[in-house]
């Protein structure tokens, strides 16, 4: 991971400053990746697209706004942007903050995905989703919007189906792909759907 000087960014609604990471390049070495796309990756910290200001509560995307470097220690005075808790992603997606930009709103739906879901941490573990409305119209949300010629698409899209229970589904969609470089995930998640299994798995 190769790090530059620290950005500050202006909060759009009353100008709160807050202090983003810089990062030139990272890489997934050493990481943990769980079936619905989450992943933990000591070389890749997450920074989130949308966040909260901290002063006014305004949910926005930090792509946005104007940003500077800071060469300075000035930055240490500022909270830096944090991604949004599973009820700030319902309300974002409630007040429409993606603009009818349709890659932003798969983003947001994928954050408000993965904060329902429960990822166990070792791999051999397994379990079963409860899935309630909100978790199905989000799932169904989602789905709608993604690409079926797009093969991380196609990937989400057999593993919501899975996590829905829709079990043959899920296997229709993953014979849909043909990436030899997804056969692995492919393999496990087809296993987990044979078994009747519906949690998140952790991949090997």
């Amino acid at each position: 991971m190769i790090l530059s000087n620290p950005l500050i960014l202006n909060c759009p609604g009353c100008g709160a400053p807050h202090t983003c990471i810089n990062m030139l390049s990272g890489n997934t070495f050493g990481g943990i990746f769980w079936s619905d796309g989450f992943y933990l990756a000591p070389m890749l910290p997450d920074i989130p697209r949308f966040t909260k200001c901290y002063k006014c509560g305004l949910i926005f995307n930090q792509h946005n706004c104007p940003k500077t470097e800071s060469e300075s220690e000035e930055t240490d005075r500022y909270p830096e942007v944090s991604a949004l808790e599973k009820e700030d992603l319902i309300t974002a997606l409630g007040q429409n903050v993606h603009e009818g930009n349709k890659d932003d709103e798969i983003y947001l739906r994928i954050r408000l995905w993965w904060a329902m879901n429960k990822r166990p941490f070792h791999a051999d573990e397994t379990g079963k989703l409860t899935v309630d409305a909100k978790y199905r119209e989000n799932a169904h949300a989602l789905s709608f919007l993604l690409d079926d010629s797009n093969v991380e698409h196609l990937l989400i899209k057999a593993e919501l189906s899975r996590n829905l229970g829709e079990f043959k589904e899920c296997l229709n969609l993953l014979s849909k792909i043909t990436d030899a470089r997804s056969e692995d995930r492919i393999g496990q998640v087809k296993a987990a759907a044979l078994k009747g299994h519906n949690a998140v798995i952790r991949f090997r």
